[in-house]
C-alpha cells in the first residue's frame, strides 16, 4: 500500500471531524502504520485532544509561514508511531497570509511538507469548516478526501455542495483527488436516521463507507481524558466503529477500491 495523504473534511462543522481524525490516526497507527496528524483547524481541538497545544512552541502557522521548518514543529504524542504538526489560534490569519500571496498560494502546504511526505504511511488533516484558502490548500496536497456526515436533512445537499467544490479542485490544483468515502457519524437507530443513512448509502455522488460511527457517550468522555478512543474505552462501540473503519480504508487501499464496493 502506497503512503497514503487523507483530508478530513466537510461543509459545516458538528459532523465529527476532529473525532474521526485523532480517532482514526490513532488506530492505524496502533495497527503499526507510521502516521502524522496534521491540525488545520485554528480551534486546534486535535491537538489540544493529545495534551499538547503550546502556543509557544512551532505550529503549522510558523511552518506555512515559512517561519518554522516543519520538522522542528512535528512532536511525537504518547502513542507509538503517531506525531502531530499541531495548530495554534493564531493559524486564524494564515488566510490574510494565504491571500496576500503573489503565486502558487493552493499549494503552500504540500510545498511546506515535502521534507516529512515520505516518513508517515498515513498524514491525515484535520480541516476546519471554514477558511476557504485552508481547506484548498488540504485538498491540493491530499491524495484523498473522507467526509463525515451525519445523517439528517441536510447531508444531500452538502455532498452535491462537496462534489461542486472538488470540481474546481481537481480542474485547477489536484486532478488527482479522489473521495475515498462518505463516513456516517453520530448514527442512533431511530426511524429518521435511519432514513437519512439509506439515503446517504444509497446516493451516488460519492462512495459511502459501509461502516457506521454509531452515537456514544465514550466517544465524548474520551476527549475529555485527552485519550483517543482504543485507549480510554477498547470495548466501547465508539472503538469497535473506528475500528473497523480503519480496516475498511486499509482493505480499500490495498485492493485499490475506492468505489465503495466489496
Amino acid at each position: 500500500m502506497r503512503k497514503t495523504k487523507i483530508a478530513i473534511t466537510y461543509e459545516k462543522g458538528g459532523v465529527g471531524k476532529t473525532t474521526t481524525a485523532v480517532n482514526l490516526a490513532a488506530i492505524l497507527a496502533e495497527k503499526g502504520f507510521r502516521v502524522l496528524l496534521v491540525d488545520l483547524d485554528p480551534q486546534s481541538y486535535a491537538t489540544a485532544y493529545f495534551d499538547l497545544y503550546n502556543d509557544l512552541l512551532p505550529s503549522i502557522t510558523g511552518v506555512m509561514m515559512g517561519k518554522n521548518d516543519v520538522k522542528e514543529a512535528i512532536r511525537p504524542t504518547r502513542i507509538e508511531n503517531l506525531d502531530i504538526l499541531p495548530g495554534s489560534y493564531d493559524f486564524k490569519d494564515i488566510e490574510t497570509y494565504l491571500m496576500m500571496k503573489t503565486r502558487r498560494q493552493e499549494y503552500t502546504l504540500r510545498e511546506t511538507m515535502t521534507d516529512v511526505s515520505d516518513l508517515y504511511d498515513f498524514i491525515l488533516m484535520d480541516c476546519p469548516p471554514s477558511g476557504n484558502r485552508i481547506k484548498t490548500n488540504a485538498l491540493a496536497y491530499a491524495d484523498y478526501v473522507l467526509l463525515p456526515t451525519i445523517p439528517d436533512d441536510y447531508a444531500i445537499h452538502g455532498l452535491l455542495c462537496m462534489a461542486n467544490e472538488l470540481v474546481e479542485i481537481r480542474q485547477g490544483v489536484n486532478p488527482s483527488l479522489d473521495v475515498l468515502g462518505v463516513l456516517v457519524t453520530i448514527y442512533e437507530r431511530t426511524a429518521n436516521k435511519r432514513a437519512y443513512t439509506e439515503a446517504l448509502q444509497g446516493q451516488d455522488i460519492f462512495p459511502c463507507f459501509h461502516t457506521l460511527i454509531r452515537k456514544n457517550s465514550a466517544l465524548s468522555a474520551a476527549i475529555n481524558a485527552h485519550k483517543p478512543i482504543n485507549l480510554y474505552a477498547r470495548r466501547s462501540n465508539g472503538c469497535t466503529d473506528y475500528t473497523a473503519l480503519a480496516d475498511e480504508i486499509i482493505q480499500r487501499l490495498e485492493g485499490g477500491d475506492t468505489s465503495g464496493e466489496n
